[in-house]
């Protein structure tokens, strides 16, 4: 006898089944379909460039769930339910392509091991099914939702292999437990069924399987068509957005050409204010309204997020699910529009964003939800499907601020000093080239030329505890004997701050008039302490044709370092290390610090508890360094408490807002001063051997 089984066994009318899969397809495709033209709605956005990447990324995180993984118990959860879902698929179609052929391949040996890796795949998606329940009914985290699509779901997948196995187990009763006792045990799953029903006559199991055969195929159909409306069409949705993911450093912002916009309203008969910024929906790319629907309300994002923690009012997870909401009401209204059904003033929908008193209609975000965030990137870090909220809140504060003018008043000062003064510090009590008026500093404005340009930031020239970290600097690249030069008096600010509270008018008048300089200058090669403007010169000037060599300080002093241009002491006694948002998360910048600091320690790094991509924010980002939004627990303070149960007496930063938001936190919270915040720089300079 040869070990096979026979694929309608007991069933009549079995190929009945291909005419409702082709309805179940259908009823996919048109949900698949239905988004497709809510996705039309945005603007265009290229995400089509880089293939290889793009696919190399794709298989990376389906088939080796890495985002999924930086949770372990969720992650493995995942991985248990994706393996055996797709093991499923994959036997069903070698099943179906043997009934379509007529080839009978899987029998003998082949069979016996297609059966006991599709039953174990199958047993092994049972267990992360109940890992799933498990943690929604049981572990109830604060960020898990469960909701009546998670029931749906979760329910429908258990019943499907638990039917599978029921339908299985019922054959081999009737079948291989009388006539092949020895190939039974090679489907474990259906085995152990087998061993519950093996009392009952072959009449009764006979029965009893066709009709769950049928109840299981109706319930399969229904899971197809189920599948591009509910909470698994992240398996669609999902994939095509990770495919299409940011691939640029320093999670880059999409931006309009203001000045572009601003000639063209000029130039219409009896135009209109200008509309800068997102006020529609529709005002997004595609890939953002693509971004709704890839959402499958984890939480993860919600659970790393600072100003959450805080206790603002931001909810990256609810920001990104009433969006997805909001789209869904509109979407049709403004399909119809554009195809000429009817006009604009017969939507009546809530707006997109808003005050909660604003009108009868509550907006699907709040502003305060908006000026909740800190833009440190650690949602889209988080996120396995590889979501961009920041973006989307930025839009919505362009429009806040260019267009109608609406932002606190902490914002609306910094933004006009930039404007006036070229710095966002209110009321600064120094000038730009005072701190350097007793060194001996090239400036590139006297006639100087120098190899690398040293770029100080505001911050670095203009506070005082950052002019401290920017004395050091500039004692350790002169102990190196490194060729540099600053702008002295005319350095301006990169324009990072305005970017992200919403200014992007006052941001690209920044970068226009700073990249007219170093082309004066003729600036190739920059060195600068603080990782916002970092990542500003090395990432975003070169959308305006600004393209330079940037090197973060940390870099930079790892380089010298390693090439024996500095001599260092081992001094400090105990040393922990913030990560900032802007060299970590956006950059990928985690080694080089620590090995600075490594280098002038006797024991090396202490790691805070969130480290690395995981690092909490220090609170100041999204123009937070000038602003205050009083939050119940205040983010810096959560980080130096962090800080302060590690045990390290010295708390190493490279970013002077990092710098800014610990100074705060010590007088706060440690008056007595039992930690020390330092630069990487000034422990260096400190350690210089003599």
């Amino acid at each position: 006898m040869i070990d096979t089984r026979e694929i309608y066994w007991n069933i009549i009318g079995g190929k009945l089944i291909y005419l409702f899969f082709a309805v179940s397809m259908a009823v996919f495709a048109y949900g698949v379909y239905c988004r497709y033209r809510l996705w039309c709605l945005g603007g265009g956005e290229a995400r089509f460039d880089r293939i290889a990447e793009r696919i190399k990324g794709l298989l990376i995180e389906i088939f080796g769930q890495r985002r999924q993984l930086r949770m372990l118990y969720p992650g493995l959860m995942h991985v248990f339910i994706f393996y055996g879902f797709m093991a499923e698929v994959v036997a069903t179609t070698l099943v179906g392509i043997q009934e379509w052929t007529g080839i009978h391949f899987l029998q003998g040996v082949t069979y016996r091991w297609f059966s006991l890796l599709s039953d174990s795949f199958g047993l092994v998606a049972i267990v992360g099914l109940g890992m799933a329940i498990a943690r929604r009914v049981v572990m109830r985290p604060k960020h898990v939702e469960s909701l009546t699509e998670d029931a749906i779901a979760l329910g429908l997948l258990l019943l499907l292999f638990v039917q599978g196995f029921v339908i299985e187990g019922l054959r081999i009763a009737a079948t291989e437990l009388r006539d092949n006792p020895a190939l039974a045990p090679w489907s474990p799953g259906g085995y152990m069924v087998a061993l519950l029903l093996q009392d009952l006559s072959v009449p009764a199991l006979r029965l009893i399987h066709r009709y769950n055969w049928w109840v299981h195929a109706v319930m399969a159909f229904v899971f197809i068509g189920y599948f591009s409306y509910g909470k698994l069409n992240h398996v669609i949705y999902g994939a095509l957005n990770i495919f299409c993911r940011n691939l640029n450093r320093g999670f880059a912002l999409p931006y309009p050409d203001i000045e572009a916009l601003l000639e063209a309203e000029e130039g219409k008969q009896g135009a209109e204010e200008p509309v800068l910024g997102i006020k529609e929906i529709q005002q997004y790319s595609w890939k953002s309204l693509l971004d709704l629907d890839a959402c499958v309300n984890c939480g993860r994002c919600e659970s790393v997020c600072p100003a959450t923690l805080g206790g603002s009012k931001l909810n990256p997870r609810m920001l990104i699910r009433n969006m997805g909401a909001h789209l869904t009401a509109v979407g049709p209204s403004l399909l119809a529009v554009g195809a000429g059904n009817g006009a604009a003033a017969d939507i009546e929908h809530a707006p997109l964003f808003g005050e909660a008193d604003g009108g009868p209609l509550l907006p699907a975000v709040l502003e305060e939800e908006l000026w909740g965030c800190r833009t440190c990137g650690a949602c889209q870090q988080e996120c396995p499907m590889y979501i961009e909220h920041v973006p989307k809140m930025v839009g919505m504060r362009r429009y806040l601020v260019m267009t109608e003018s609406k932002m606190s008043d902490e914002a609306q000062m910094f933004l006009k000093n930039i404007d006036d003064r070229g710095h966002p510090f209110v009321g600064a009590a120094h000038e730009r080239e005072e701190w350097f008026q007793d060194l001996d500093i090239k400036v590139f404005g006297r006639g100087d030329t120098a190899e690398y340009l040293f770029w100080v930031g505001c911050a670095g020239a203009l506070v005082d505890r950052n002019i401290q970290v920017t004395r050091a600097f500039v004692k350790v690249l002169q102990a190196a004997g490194v060729d540099f030069a600053v702008l002295g008096a005319e350095e301006s600010c990169t324009g990072d701050p305005a970017r992200r509270v919403g200014g992007e008018l006052t941001f690209q008048m920044c970068a226009k008039a700073n990249i007219e300089l170093f082309e004066r200058y003729q600036v190739q090669r920059i060195i600068t302490t603080c990782p916002h403007c970092f990542n500003t010169l090395a990432n975003e000037y070169s959308a305006f044709g600004g393209k330079y060599q940037v090197v973060h300080h940390a870099e930079f002093i790892r380089q010298l370092i390693q090439s024996g241009r500095l001599r260092l002491r081992q001094d400090v006694a105990s040393v922990t290390y913030h990560d900032p948002c802007y060299l970590g998360r956006h950059n990928g910048i985690y080694e080089a610090p620590r090995e600075v600091l490594a280098s002038v320690s006797k024991s090396g790094v202490q790691e805070l508890p969130r480290n690395r991509s995981r690092s909490l924010c220090c609170g100041a980002g999204g123009g937070y360094a000038w602003m205050d939004d009083k939050l119940p627990s205040r983010i810096h303070h959560l980080r130096f408490e962090e800080v302060k149960g590690c045990g390290a007496s010295t708390a190493a930063v490279s970013c002077p807002f990092c710098m800014q938001m610990f100074e705060d936190a010590i007088r706060a919270k440690d008056p007595e001063r039992t930690v020390r915040a330092a630069d990487i720089a000034e422990l260096v300079a400190e350690a210089l051997a003599a």
